[in-house]
């Protein structure tokens, strides 16, 4: 479900192309669930996957307000990612976990429905599915 960020980013992904992208996608899931749920609520979720987030990628870290989706913050924590490679994996790790907190609130079908249309396949074709297991 989570698309991967070498998708969504075009070729020549860097760092700051992969961040770009993954704040992208950031701003489309608030985008569709603030109105549902509110902004506290987006940022509670976001704030409670990138805590479960950092057991896996500790660099992920950074100061944050609970009550804000802080995506500079998340910028600037991928930008640091000491390999390119670091950025899609704990991206696509943050999505998962996120996806996973809301399924466990509103079901698996309603959160599918919320956010299925963010994962869309692109223009260029591709799947827009990550098939990846971690």
């Amino acid at each position: 479900m989570v698309v991967p960020l070498e998708d969504r980013s075009g070729d020549g992904a860097n760092n700051a192309r992969l961040a770009d992208a993954a704040v992208s996608q950031w701003q489309a899931i608030d985008a569709a669930l603030a109105p549902i749920i509110g902004n506290l609520g987006v940022a509670a979720l976001y704030h409670r996957s990138l805590f479960l987030s950092l057991k896996a990628h500790p660099w992920l870290d950074h100061q944050r307000s609970p009550d804000v989706l802080d995506l500079p913050a998340l910028r600037a924590a991928l930008l640091a990612a000491r390999d390119p490679a670091e950025v899609p994996e704990a991206s696509a790790t943050l999505l998962r976990t996120f996806m996973e907190l809301l399924a466990s609130l509103v079901g698996a079908p309603l959160a599918e429905r919320l956010l299925g249309p963010l994962w869309a396949p692109s223009p260029a074709g591709t799947s827009g599915q990550d098939t990846t297991t971690s």
